[in-house]
This record gives structure tokens, C-alpha cells and sequence, in this order.
């Protein structure tokens, strides 16, 4: 039996479970493959990780770095599986994604590998038309308003390709907020804030067990991300709330919703250049601790004996609220 005491100054992220799960699944496909090494990519921003963990962390993200080079294509896309050779769309760009950040983060990336896939991306993007069996489920507009993303992100905007999207009579919900966040990076905030005006940050329940993978959570997250990314922290509160009562149910969630619902909410944490982070004194069985390192997520393991009792106490030394949780694991 084992546990964790998480401190932080951001709604609760459950870190210790949902990461727990990431980190143990089979890796597999390429969405798979991306969503247990994401959110890993934010650990050291989030919290102050030990030697140990630090290395384990880094191996992770190197491990899917060098898995997702097998998953390429020769038209630069990435496969559903290494060696296919039909382009996984949405697995293209959630890995590109993953990779982008993962440069931006000091991470060195295959020769070839990015610039082979942004070819792919800027191919896709030009030639991209409605479908016509095009219906949400199928989430057509949101997969090219999210190509559309990553080559923004990639500092290679295809401007003429998102005003043609932009355009689209009957572009979702989901697909607005992503191409918003698209101009947002390509330099244009002020469409980016027209695209998102009167858009409701609510989701309707559903769950897409293909294509996307997609999920009510999963686009929430996405939501999130865009409104850090415009720095309307004011209205990215609530969603963020919402998200990390999602993360802290007792239920299970997709790999690629587990990873977006982490990520966006470290993005939301770590975007607040003015917060002093956790600031408390614990102690756990009577040993003592403290959390006082400026990061706004403390993570401290919780050795237990067989299944005897235990107790915990805090004292928030700061002015600003603590949120607390306490997991339990054990066989």
C-alpha cells in the first residue's frame, strides 16, 4: 500500500492517479503513445521533482519521441500503428503537437522528422475541403482547424487555409475554439477574439470511440488551452474547475482525455507569472514537511505499513487557497 499528499494552488489535478495511469498503459498506437508522454512534458514547471523522478521523466518523453519516429510515413504523416503506411489524421496532428512542445521544451527530435511532417501538415491544410458525409461525429472541421493549429505552432501559418475554414457555414463549436487558437498563435488576436465571442465554454456529453477519440472532456480541455493562450485567465476559471472535478471522479477516462484534461490545466497553472505557488508545512505520522518551492503543485509520497492508520495535518503558510487530496493506491 502506498499514497500521495498533493498541495496545490490550482483546482486539483489528481496528479498522482491519472499520471499513475498513464505512465503504466501498454503503449500502442500512435494516440496512445503521445498521450502518456504529454503531459510528462510539464512535470518540472508544475512541481520540483527529484533526481530520480527527473530522469525517469525525461526517459519517457526521449522513449516516445524515438517510438513516434517508427510511426512515419513517406508522406510525412504518421500512422494509427508503426509501419502503416495510411495517414492517421488526427494521430498526425496530436503527435505533432506532443513534438512541437517537446522542442519547445529542449527535447531533440529524429533529423527529418518534423520537417517531413510538416510538409504532410501545409498538403493537407491547402487541399482540405468539406467532406460531404461531414457530421459531428466525424469531426472533419475540427481536424483541420487542428492541422491548422500545429503549423501555427510550428511558426508556418497557412493563413489562406484558416480564412477558408473560418468561413465554413456550419464549422462546430469545438473547431472554432481550436482555429481561434490557431490565429492566436499566427499573430492575429484580434480575429482570434471575434472567432470566440458568444461561444459557450459548455460541452455536450458524448464520447467518439474512433477517428478523434474524442470525448465532452477531451474538447473542454481544448477550450481551456485556447483561453490560457489568449491570457483570459478570468474566464478560463471556471473551466478549469470544471475540468478537475472531471479528473477527480472516480472514473475512467481515455488516454488522449486523461493527457489533454493534465496539459491543459498545467498550461492554465503555469501561465500565472504572478502566483508564489504552494506555501505550507505538513506532516504525515507525526514526520514534519514543508512545501515552499514556488511551484504551484507539492507532491509528496506516503509510506504506509500493512493497512494501519495514518494522519495528516496542514497549515497554509500563504495567503492564497490550498486545494488538498489525499490517494490511496494498494494490491
Amino acid at each position: 500500500n502506498s499514497g500521495k499528499l498533493e498541495l496545490s494552488t490550482i483546482p486539483p489535478l489528481n496528479l498522482g492517479r491519472r499520471l499513475d495511469y498513464l505512465m503504466r498503459y501498454p503503449h500502442g498506437c500512435v494516440e496512445q503513445t503521445t498521450s502518456a508522454a504529454f503531459p510528462q512534458l510539464y512535470l518540472s514547471e508544475l512541481l520540483t521533482l527529484g533526481e530520480e523522478r527527473r530522469k525517469v521523466t525525461e526517459a519517457n518523453v526521449k522513449a516516445a519521441i524515438n517510438r513516434l519516429r517508427s510511426f512515419q510515413t513517406s508522406s510525412g504523416a504518421l500512422g494509427y500503428w508503426p509501419g502503416d503506411q495510411t495517414p492517421s489524421e488526427w494521430g498526425t496532428n496530436y503527435a505533432g503537437h506532443f513534438l512541437l512542445e517537446a522542442e519547445e521544451h529542449g527535447y531533440s527530435l529524429p533529423a527529418g522528422l518534423i520537417d517531413n511532417w510538416k510538409k504532410f501538415q501545409r498538403q493537407q491544410a491547402i487541399s482540405w475541403t468539406p467532406r460531404a458525409d461531414q457530421h459531428y461525429y466525424y469531426n472533419d472541421d475540427l481536424v483541420q482547424a487542428y492541422r491548422l493549429y500545429t503549423l501555427a505552432k510550428a511558426k508556418s501559418p497557412e493563413l489562406g487555409a484558416m480564412n477558408r475554414l473560418r468561413e465554413h457555414k456550419s464549422l462546430n463549436a469545438t473547431a472554432k475554439w481550436r482555429l481561434a487558437a490557431a490565429y492566436q498563435l499566427a499573430g492575429q488576436p484580434e480575429i482570434a477574439k471575434q472567432m470566440i465571442a458568444g461561444l459557450s465554454t459548455v460541452v455536450t456529453n458524448y464520447a467518439e470511440l474512433s477517428y478523434t477519440f474524442g470525448s465532452d472532456e477531451r474538447d473542454l480541455a481544448m477550450i481551456l488551452e485556447t483561453l490560457s493562450l489568449m491570457g483570459q485567465r478570468t474566464k478560463a476559471a471556471p473551466v478549469a474547475k470544471m475540468i478537475s472535478e472531471e479528473l477527480n471522479r472516480n472514473s475512467w477516462m481515455s488516454t488522449q482525455t486523461t493527457a489533454y484534461c493534465l496539459l491543459s490545466l498545467s498550461e492554465f497553472a503555469t501561465g500565472d507569472k504572478t502566483a508564489k505557488g504552494v506555501n505550507c508545512t505538513y506532516t504525515v505520522n507525526g514526520k514534519q514537511g514543508t512545501a515552499n518551492d514556488g511551484k504551484p503543485v507539492s507532491l509528496t509520497d506516503i509510506s504506509i505499513t500493512g493497512a494501519e492508520a495514518g494522519k495528516v495535518t496542514i497549515k497554509n503558510n500563504g495567503t492564497g487557497t490550498v486545494f488538498v487530496r489525499i490517494m490511496l493506491t494498494g494490491v
